[in-house]
Formats: structure tokens, C-alpha cells, sequence
């Protein structure tokens, strides 16, 4: 197939609340959809959530590399085949690093999903799958607590808990213990002895901020903290998870194969936290959970806050092909509910989302597009 139109879009629909972290206080989603035609009549669609405090990139970033760096490669060969994809994603991967771009994660894993959905809609892909075989049906729901007000947190936790099957808790903390231990403990109560509760401080705290709000909060039963200290400080992670006797996360630590072998080399982590977007797509997210199930590390597989389905179907299809699967944490499209404007009625889409055999229709795909702004649009 002939690669000879290229459409970017803007993803940027309001949530109904926002999702507030030590990160960043996110208001709507900030994605950016990838639609490649073919000659043939087939599209493909892919999806990039860059985050620049995780790869560097943003919205204008990721379509800057697309138009400049992916173009020229993606109307000079054709794809007809799964190996096509991977040569020219190679491709593509070489490119960003002879002109001395390093951060290009993002975007091409927009272009990793889209080269895989042109070759599946066009029937290209035959029996091959770029996850691998099925291992399992049914995914430990993993759901995050951003920094909500104690009220709505009450109000809201018990109907989600009924309507999802949640196995595992991850609260967002900060540098404010007395809130955090009223939120952990609300939680704890709300939630029960049977969920697991993780902590997660976005690689914002201290080292010693760090130590004295565990000392305090490992009275909950907590099972896991997720990036308790900034990327670059790799040491200081192996010294922390040799001082409790929790798991320890690493995600904004890791985003390509090199971040994966410096943490396992250091035995800093007990967990990867793999998010398709940041990883590069499905291809080098599937060679970083291979690696880690070598070295006997389990992998969570994430998702970036407000991405759509077209990167959430691709990561539980991940997900159900790893052995070394910790659990799978989403949940995006509560963040858009009727729920959370005390509307009873929940989303059909968020009821269906984790059915094994889900897949994103090109109805869903098309619809969208329309809430986008165009971006960008390339003829070959």
C-alpha cells in the first residue's frame, strides 16, 4: 500500500472534573490523532498523549516530527505487510536520531498504531498480531485518586467501585501529610481490607520527604509506591526500595528500552509502569515488557489521562498478552461522564471497555476526528 495522505488533529475535549497531580492540574484531554489513507481506500489511525514532563514532547512537537521527519519516509515506501511497519518505523527511529532529535517517543508511537491499523483494516496483517498470543481474559483494574476534595471522593468512590471492578487503589500524594493521611484513610475505610492501595508521588518528593510520609502511611496496608523520586535519581531508588518492604513503580523513569536496562541493571524497581504513548508504540512497548519478564520484573500496563480508546484498546490488548501483567490501570472516559455531574446514566463505553474482544470502529474513530481541530494535512 501507498501511503499519500497525512492528517494530524487535536484532541483537547474538557473533562466534567479535573485530574489534578503533582504533575500538572489537567482540565481536558491533550492528545494528538495520526490518520494515514492509502491508495487502496484504507486508513489507518493512531494516537500520541505527549506529556513533556515524561518524553519531552507536546501537541506541536509530535506534528512537527510527523510532517517533517515521518513524511518524507512514510510517501517514499510502501507498507504491505507487519515487517513492512517495523522496517519503516526503524526508519523513522534512525531519522529522529541522525538529526539529533531525542525526543520523539510519542510521536512515533502515534505512528506505530497507525501503521498497524492501516495493515489490520486493509487485511494485511493475516494471523499475525503485534501483541503476541492471548493470555488472558479478564485484567486487575488498576484506578487512580487524583487530588479531589474529601467530599467527592466519598460521594463518588462506592458507585464507581460498583460499576467497575476495581482490584487496585492508587492514591496521588504530596508534601502534605496530615491530607494525605486523611484522603489514605478515607480510602482505606471507603475501600476495605480486600483492594490493594498504592501510593504514587510523580517523581515530585524528596528523598527524605519521601521516607518520613511513608513512615506515617504504611499503617494502611500500603502494597506499592509508584515514582517516589525523580527519574534521574536511579541510586537513590535502590536505596529506597531496599529500606520497605513495598514495591516499588517506576514510570515516569521509564519510557524506551535504555531507561528499562539502566533500572534493571540497577535493580531499582520492582514494576514497570508501560504506557504505549510514551514507549513508542506497541511494538517497542511489547520489547520492554519482554525484557523486564527476563529479568522477573511484572509490568503495569498505563494509560496518559484523557488519551482516547485508540491508545486504551491497544494497551489492554497489550495487557492480555503479557505473563508478567501486574494489573492494567485506565478508566479516561470517567473523566468525561455524565457520573460526575450526579447524572446516574453511565457510559456505555466505559461499562463495555474492558470486553475481551473490544475494538476501536472506524465509527468511533471517525467521530473522533470530528471533536478535533485539524492540525495538519499532507499530500504525498
Amino acid at each position: 500500500m501507498h501511503i499519500d495522505r497525512i492528517r494530524c488533529y487535536h484532541y483537547d475535549q474538557a473533562f466534567t472534573i479535573p485530574f489534578d497531580s503533582l504533575q500538572i492540574r489537567r482540565n481536558r484531554a491533550d492528545s494528538v490523532i495520526l490518520r494515514l489513507d492509502s491508495r487502496s481506500n484504507a486508513s489507518g489511525f493512531g494516537e500520541s498523549a505527549p506529556r513533556r514532563y515524561v518524553t519531552g514532547e507536546d501537541t506541536l512537537s509530535v506534528w512537527e516530527i510527523i510532517s517533517r521527519i515521518f513524511a518524507p519516509i512514510l510517501f517514499a515506501y510502501r507498507c504491505n505487510c507487519f515487517e513492512d511497519a517495523i522496517e519503516i518505523l526503524a526508519k523513522c527511529e534512525a531519522a529522529c536520531c541522525e538529526k539529533g532529535i531525542s525526543n520523539y517517543l510519542s510521536a512515533l508511537g502515534a505512528l506505530d498504531l497507525a501503521l498497524l491499523d492501516l495493515l489490520n483494516q486493509a487485511g494485511r496483517l493475516e494471523t499475525q498480531t503485534p501483541y503476541g498470543p492471548r493470555m488472558r481474559e479478564t485484567l486487575t483494574f488498576s484506578a487512580s485518586v487524583p487530588f479531589l476534595p474529601i467530599k467527592m471522593i466519598q460521594e463518588f468512590f462506592p458507585l464507581l467501585s460498583s460499576l467497575l471492578d476495581i482490584g487496585i487503589i492508587k492514591i496521588l500524594i504530596d508534601d502534605n501529610l496530615a491530607n494525605n493521611m486523611q484522603r489514605v484513610e478515607l480510602i482505606r475505610n471507603l475501600a476495605g481490607e480486600d483492594k490493594e492501595l498504592r501510593l504514587e508521588a510523580n517523581g515530585k518528593l524528596t528523598f527524605n520527604q519521601i521516607i518520613h510520609q511513608l513512615e506515617h502511611l504504611q499503617r494502611f496496608q500500603i502494597a506499592a509506591i509508584e515514582q517516589p523520586l525523580p527519574p534521574a535519581e536511579v541510586a537513590n531508588l535502590q536505596k529506597f526500595r531496599l529500606m520497605f518492604d513495598i514495591a516499588v513503580i517506576a514510570d515516569e523513569s521509564i519510557i524506551g528500552i535504555d531507561s528499562a536496562r539502566q533500572l534493571i541493571a540497577s535493580q531499582a524497581c520492582d514494576i514497570f509502569n508501560i504506557k504505549v504513548s510514551k514507549c513508542g508504540g506497541i511494538l517497542r512497548a511489547k520489547a520492554i515488557a519482554d525484557l523486564a519478564k527476563v529479568h522477573g520484573i511484572d509490568c503495569h500496563i498505563g494509560t496518559h489521562v484523557g488519551e482516547t480508546e485508540i491508545l486504551g484498546v491497544a494497551g489492554r490488548h497489550l495487557a492480555r498478552s503479557l505473563t508478567n501483567l501486574d494489573s492494567y490501570g485506565g478508566g479516561s472516559s470517567v473523566l468525561f461522564s455524565r457520573l460526575l455531574k450526579k447524572d446516574k446514566t453511565f457510559p456505555n463505553d466505559v461499562v463495555s471497555a474492558f470486553n475481551p474482544d473490544e475494538t476501536v470502529t472506524p465509527t468511533y474513530k471517525e467521530q473522533i476526528t470530528l471533536q478535533c481541530r485539524l492540525m495538519g494535512d499532507i499530500d504525498s
